[in-house]
């Protein structure tokens, strides 16, 4: 029986072969380095002991709809296509799985926060793709990770500190010109809304100062301003009184 096929770097056209699926035997299917096109089958479900499939270099539009289905893989692989859309957040699902390359398609949107659930991921490769967002602290929860790369997207935001994620080289992370800290070389610059804040309230605490320096106890003032004026008021008022004006 079957349990094992790999056509690697042939010259195969068309779709994904459905007489495949008739193999119930197959453990792992490569088929990369072709010319394969359209999508894949939810009908791979039928093949249960399938956990690895390597499906890179080829021209597959879309394999959503078999990621979310493919529960029991250790390693997927799908680089080098034209997949598009956004990564389907179920994919953190997945809990078998070591290996996930995602490289080099169209996928877009941010990289879903559920990925932090893959805890045996050994190795994340979402490079040359259209992501964007932050890099979200939770993926630093990934202990076995070895292999990291979110090369050339439209990532922003300072790469998580004191992590792991600092550990991978800077080629990891380049080609995403917004992101910025370790191992990047590209410093993060202050919040300006947050320095403006503080610039304001040393200004404001500028205007009650006196010219030596001191704080101007405001409330004596105004109180002595007020005591003052009714005392002026009230002299006038006697002085008119006395003289038959009132």
């Amino acid at each position: 029986q079957l349990s094992k096929l790999d056509l690697l770097k042939n010259n195969f056209t068309g779709i994904f072969p459905i007489s495949l699926y008739s193999c119930k035997s197959l453990k792992a299917i490569r088929l990369s380095c072709n010319n394969l096109e359209g999508e894949i089958q939810p009908e791979i479900l039928s093949l249960k002991s399938l956990s690895f499939l390597s499906l890179g270099d080829n021209t597959l539009t879309n394999v959503t709809g078999a990621m979310k289905i493919l529960m029991r893989f250790t390693t997927i692989h799908v680089g080098n296509n034209t997949i598009n859309g956004n990564i389907p957040t179920e994919i953190s699902q997945l809990q078998l799985l070591h290996t996930l390359s995602l490289s080099n398609n169209n996928f877009s949107g941010n990289i879903p926060e559920q990925m932090a659930n893959l805890k045996n991921l050994e190795i994340l490769d979402l490079s040359m793709n259209h992501l964007s967002g932050k890099i979200h602290l939770s993926l630093a929860s990934l202990n076995f990770l070895s292999s990291f790369n979110v090369s050339y997207n439209n990532l922003e935001g300072q790469i998580p500190t004191s992590t792991q994620l600092q550990s991978f080289n800077a080629s990891a992370f380049e080609g995403n010109p917004k992101l910025c800290g370790a191992p990047l070389s590209n410093e993060c610059l202050p919040n300006p809304k947050k320095g403006n804040g503080e610039d304001n309230n040393k200004n404001n605490n500028r205007d009650h100062l006196d010219i030596n320096g001191q704080q101007i106890p405001w409330l004596s003032v105004v109180l002595g301003f007020i005591v003052g004026f009714l005392g002026v008021c009230a002299s006038i008022f006697w002085k008119m009184y006395t003289a038959g004006f009132i």
